[in-house]
């Protein structure tokens, strides 16, 4: 799961840190915008202020630009979803889930360039690639909370007739629908996520959180 997608020339990996970030964002912000098949070099290169030469002295070309700034964008998600887990090992599995959404808008907040650009591979066809990159973030979704099921399921946290992966499935969908709500009001079923306020939002969550809870809990944990 941590390997790359594709691995940039030796020149790109010389630059100063910032001076790679800031390429990737600029490619980032014109994969948003425009999609892949439409995404123009010269746009990006006009953004940045350098030749079309210097980008390719960087990557071959545009599949390998956009594959790098996915690859980014999977990186940073795990950072921000892994930091925020408590790392005691003895986190509720359902708060593990609210903790993961909030760290989720956050990232939207901070990095609106890169989930655009995970909206545009889940919904653009041409993208290189596809299925594959899809694939990368669900199966980190199973990695992650694979194992957090598995445990709340021999707690007793979580009902038995329903395997882990199944309960996976289940989060993840919640969790990638609610996202996407965020980030693009047309897709949040008339909730209108993204202008809320963080307190009504938060008990938003927390809704969506408790109907997991019902749902997945065993009738009798409430007894």
């Amino acid at each position: 799961m941590d390997t790359q997608l594709v691995q940039p020339k030796q020149t790109f990996m010389n630059l100063a840190p910032e001076k790679r970030e800031s390429i990737v964002r600029a490619a980032a912000a014109e994969f948003a915008a425009q999609g892949y098949q439409r995404a123009s070099l010269n746009n990006i290169v006009k953004q940045l202020g350098i030749s079309k030469g210097s980008l390719y002295q960087y990557f071959d070309n545009k599949e390998a630009l956009f594959l790098h700034v996915f690859d980014h964008f999977t990186l940073q998600v795990k950072q921000y979803v892994k930091a925020s887990a408590t790392g005691n090992g003895r986190e509720d599995f359902f708060d593990v889930a609210r903790q993961v959404l909030l760290a989720g808008i956050a990232f939207i907040d901070s990095h609106p360039e890169y989930f655009q650009v995970y909206l545009k591979v889940l919904f653009e066809r041409d993208v290189p690639r596809r299925e594959e990159l899809v694939s990368r973030v669900r199966l980190f979704s199973l990695e992650y909370f694979g194992p957090l099921a598995d445990r709340a399921r021999e707690q007793g946290v979580l009902r038995s007739d329903i395997p882990s992966q199944k309960v996976v499935f289940i989060l993840d969908a919640m969790l990638d629908r609610f996202l996407q709500g965020y980030a693009q009001p047309h897709l949040d079923g008339g909730l209108a996520l993204a202008g809320m306020s963080a307190d009504r939002l938060h008990d938003e969550i927390d809704s969506m959180v408790a109907v997991l809870r019902t749902g997945l809990q065993p009738s009798d944990m409430g007894e």
